[in-house]
């Protein structure tokens, strides 16, 4: 089995949807086939992530927030306000502490609803291309993490697009986000 979600209470009698059905698919040694599942994204998220866009100045990075919303749909519905250790136009590097901080304010705030489902960051480009260093990120992340989900969700927010992809253990596969 998977690692349960550190914030996680076996003992409350409130239906816990973060583990849910994705629970007993989930192992770390196993990949998912991510054409089996449907994301979803809130159009407030996208709002703030365009205000985030690097037009000038340096990289912002931070994570992202979600929920299941049944079996294999799931949607993200927050994002952090930047969690900058330091950054410079091309890079980005994200203070783990804020960011821990957030995922916790936020799983608390949800009454344990939403979760940690991925990273964002911005690149000054109108439509971004993920590095080796965020694909190396994302697949670390993964690796270490207190994951929920079998999979994470890396957004790069260009100037005029940005670049979505999921990666499930094994390969990142570029997504279509629905807007609801």
């Amino acid at each position: 089995m998977g690692r349960k979600h550190k914030y996680s209470s076996r003992k409350r009698n409130k239906p816990r949807v973060i583990v849910g059905i994705v629970k007993k698919h989930f192992a770390r040694t196993d990949s998912v086939n991510i054409d089996d599942y449907h994301f979803e994204i809130k159009q407030e998220v996208v709002d703030e992530l365009k205000s985030n866009a690097q037009r000038e100045g340096n990289e912002l990075c931070g994570v992202l927030m979600g929920a299941q919303v049944d079996d294999n749909r799931y949607r993200i519905s927050k994002i952090s306000p930047p969690c900058v250790k330091s950054h410079t136009r091309c890079g980005c590097e994200r203070d783990a502490a804020m960011a821990n901080q957030f995922i916790k304010e936020d799983y608390e705030q949800s009454e344990h609803t939403r979760f940690y489902i991925g990273e964002w960051h911005t690149h000054p480009e109108d439509n971004p291309t993920p590095s080796a260093v965020d694909y190396s990120s994302i697949e670390d992340n993964y690796q270490t993490a207190s994951l929920v989900v079998p999979f994470m969700i890396m957004i790069v927010v260009g100037t005029k697009a940005f670049h979505i992809s999921v990666f499930n253990g094994k390969k990142f596969v570029v997504a279509e986000l629905e807007i609801v």
